[in-house]
This record gives C-alpha cells, structure tokens and sequence, in this order.
C-alpha cells in the first residue's frame, strides 16, 4: 500500500478523540464518539511499570482524574482505581480502545517519550498493535526520534511517523535546531511527519512534503483548517465542527 493510501489520510483526526466540556481526552466514550461520527482516532500512550499501555497523554493523573499519580511508576491496578473527572470512567488500555473500535475507524497512535524511554515502552506498544486483526488502519508515532526508529525496526508494515514542531520547551539549542532543520528526519526515517499546523507554510516543510507524506497538528479553527486542507495531507482536530 502507498503510504498516502492509508485509510488515516482519508478522514480527519479526532485529537485524543471526540471530546468535549462532558466528555474526558482520551476516555472510551470519546473514541466511541468518533467512531460514531466516522472521524479517524488519534491518542496517546504511555506504559506503566508492570508493562501495560494505558491510554493518556501526560505522565501523571493529576489534570485527568484530579489525583497525582507518576503513570510509568504506578500499576495498571492502581491506576484503574481512578475516574476521569467529567465521564467518571477509567484510564483505558490502548488493547480495549482497539477491541472497541474494532477496524471501524482508522487509528493514530503516540507513543509518548520525551528524555526517557522506559525499556518495555516500544516493545509493549509492538505487542499490542500487533495483536490487533486490523493493522491495516493503524500508524504510530511519536516526537522521540529513537522511539521512531525503534517502533519502525518493528512494525512489520505498520507505518510510523515522527512528530515535529519548532518550540519544544525544556529542550535545548541543538535540538531545537533538529526539528527546525528537519535533520531529525534522518536519524528516524519515519514513513511520515507530523507538523505543527502554525508552521506548514514554511518552504522547507513543503518541499519535504513532496517527498514524505504529512499530517498536522492541532486543528481548532476554521482558519487553520483550511491551511490544513492547503498545505498537508490530512490533520488532526479538536473543538470545531466539521
């Protein structure tokens, strides 16, 4: 299959899935939200320390349930004791998230790893898309440029993208510097990338894309939408109706 013949190009991406004021990022009734609607998925993972891939973005509890809890030092057990705030529902493995959906929509999935890479993080995450009897509507990513080569090392057909922006906080001067130069790109290899939807227009990003497929990030306008209907292949969104 030709990458831009993936079905996640086909349909826009719901951010952490269809949520809302009452409906919690990254909760089942988001996704089944999106399912609903027809619109692809794209959430976060994160591993915990008995190996289990929960679905989350930020690496503790604290703004999603209201309680603090370090995801890579807690069990899956101790973690399903918590509620999301607004939906009272638990943190969800990334292996019911894909029974739910079940190949109905397509899915994006983000590794999550910024300076540190929990050793069973890439494994894990392999384990699980691989068990799923419709790989052919996944991709992986991630903004780690090692996570990426690794996860494409083995994803057996499963195409893996790197996430990319110009201001990454807490980062220094050279990596900044990666990203902006697009370098990075070289030490991942990655079957696509994943921009910040603010600096697509840039002469470099487009001629890149000639060349590797893109996708962009975060969608919450009308304006911004349409630059992503210009100037990528498909984009990710959150908080507008379309």
């Amino acid at each position: 299959m030709r990458i831009k013949e993936h079905p996640l190009f086909k349909t826009p991406l719901a951010h952490r899935g269809l949520h809302n004021l009452k409906i919690d990022e990254n909760s089942m009734p988001a996704f089944e939200a999106a399912v609903k609607a027809g619109f692809g998925i794209e959430l976060d993972v994160h591993v915990t320390i008995d190996d289990k891939i929960v679905v989350i973005h930020d690496t503790t509890t604290t703004r999603t349930t209201g309680v603090e809890k370090v995801v890579n030092e807690s069990t899956y057990k101790e973690l399903k004791k918590l509620k999301l705030l607004s939906t009272k529902t638990e943190i969800p493995l990334l292996r019911d998230v894909l029974k739910m959906v079940d190949g109905r929509v397509p899915i994006l999935v983000e590794v999550k790893a910024e300076n540190y890479i929990p050793s069973s993080l890439v494994s894990e995450v392999l384990k699980v898309v691989g068990e799923y009897p419709h790989k052919e509507t996944l991709m992986l990513q991630s903004f780690n440029p090692y996570v990426v080569r690794d996860l494409k090392k083995g994803s057996k057909g499963i195409p893996v993208g790197q996430l990319m922006t110009d201001v990454l906080p807490g980062q220094s001067k050279f990596v900044h510097f990666m990203y902006r130069s697009l370098l990075l790109l070289k030490v991942s290899k990655p079957d696509f990338f994943n921009y910040e939807v603010k600096y697509i227009h840039k002469r470099k990003i487009q001629r890149k894309r000639k060349r590797l497929p893109l996708i962009t990030w975060t969608i919450a306008n009308y304006e911004d939408q349409n630059k992503a209907k210009a100037l990528a292949d498909n984009y990710i969104f959150e908080h507008i109706n379309i």
